[in-house]
């Protein structure tokens, strides 16, 4: 009699062979589950990489173990209906429930983003050539798995009874203060994206940003490191690169070179035009100089000299400064063996005798170029 009572009895409103068949159904759940989570695991998967798709590849590994979990809350549902419980066990059971529906859901959603990532956007910065979308795809990926935590957090402290809209306020103002306190930062990783999107430069380009030239070494989330011409290695937050004005030397495809040649007043208008001539032959027969944009003009008369002006076009820019080191080299030694005189800046005393007491009067006039 006592134990047929004690079984009869009912506790928070179901009796004991209930709360038994309950934990009974809730734990076929999570066997059911775990089942299926194996046959994902076996079957499903196998034909999953024999299709050329990735997609569903995706969709398995974000329900693998999830399935688990999804086993336990369909127990959870139809064990609900055997009992009959009061006031509080009756919230309880339903937060047991909803709860574990949300974590769930959010569960699949994070693995299922960060397959999609893992599966394409981490093959398409694979292909880039800049560090910077590498390191920005941990960096989207752990704000989606936030996004998603923080909403599946509301939905819960909902479930629970605490008050939403008061929670989300303070979060409203505490993402706001942060957001004034990294305001640089932000800026700075802004930056990178604008960087990323746009690109400027790539690595091992050669680049001016706001007088500082050099080689890019790396492209970061908040820096840019340059390698000037004097070795130093110089690092420039990106919200200064994405506000600068930025050249891309090695962008271009050849690199024009300006000089300018004097020869002295004494030159003949004869020995002028073969000087042009003589000029344009000489650099085109340099290796490396693109004969096409090459061009000599008279162009000035200057203070000491008669100024031809020549500009070629270097087009193999890894030997650049040896191609124009070259070209000085060659005009140097074919207007020496032509004869012509290269003018040097000069002065010119002119002294004068003159006056009651003899006084000389010295005049002088410095010219050059």
């Amino acid at each position: 009699m006592a134990v047929s009572s004690l079984f009869s009895e009912t506790y928070l409103g179901s009796t004991i062979p209930e709360y038994l068949l309950f934990f009974s159904v809730l734990l076929l759940g999570g066997v059911l589950g775990r089942s299926l989570s194996f046959f994902y695991e076996r079957r499903l998967r196998q034909t999953a990489e024999a299709t050329k798709t990735e997609v569903d590849d995706i969709i398995l590994y974000a329900l693998g173990r999830p399935v688990v979990l999804l086993g336990i809350v369909f127990g959870a549902l139809a064990g609900q209906r055997i009992l009959a419980p009061a006031e509080p066990l009756r919230t309880v059971l339903n937060a047991s429930v909803e709860i574990p529906v949300v974590l769930t859901v959010a569960w699949i959603a994070v693995r299922l983003t960060d397959g999609f990532i893992d599966t394409y956007l981490v093959e398409y910065v694979e292909r880039t050539e800049t560090k910077l979308d590498d390191e920005l795809v941990p960096i989207v990926s752990r704000i989606t798995n936030i996004a998603i935590v923080s909403v599946a957090g509301v939905v819960i402290l909902d479930s629970l009874g605490y008050d939403v809209t008061a929670v989300i306020a303070s979060l409203g103002v505490a993402g706001v203060a942060i957001a004034f306190a990294s305001r640089k930062t932000m800026a700075d990783i802004f930056g990178g994206a604008h960087i990323l999107t746009t690109k400027p430069f790539l690595i091992d380009d050669t680049v001016d940003v706001d007088g500082t030239t050099g080689t890019v070494e790396s492209i970061g989330l908040r820096t840019t490191r340059i390698r000037d011409f004097d070795g130093r290695l110089v690092t420039l937050p990106n919200s200064t690169i994405a506000n600068a004005e930025v050249r891309n030397i090695s962008s271009e495809p050849t690199r024009r070179v300006k000089a300018f040649l004097g020869l002295s007043y004494d030159t003949a208008p004869t020995e002028m035009d073969a000087a042009i001539d003589l000029a344009t032959e000489t650099v085109n027969s340099v290796d490396g100089v693109d004969t096409e944009q090459t061009g000599a003009w008279f162009w000035d008369y200057g203070e000491s000299s008669m100024k031809i002006r020549l500009e070629y076009h270097v087009d193999d820019l890894d030997r650049w400064k040896e191609v124009r080191s070259t070209v000085n080299r060659e005009i140097q030694r074919a207007f020496r063996d032509a004869g012509f005189e290269m003018a040097f800046p000069t002065r010119t005393v002119r002294v004068e005798q003159g006056g009651e007491n003899g006084a000389v009067a010295v005049q002088g006039g410095a010219e050059g170029d």
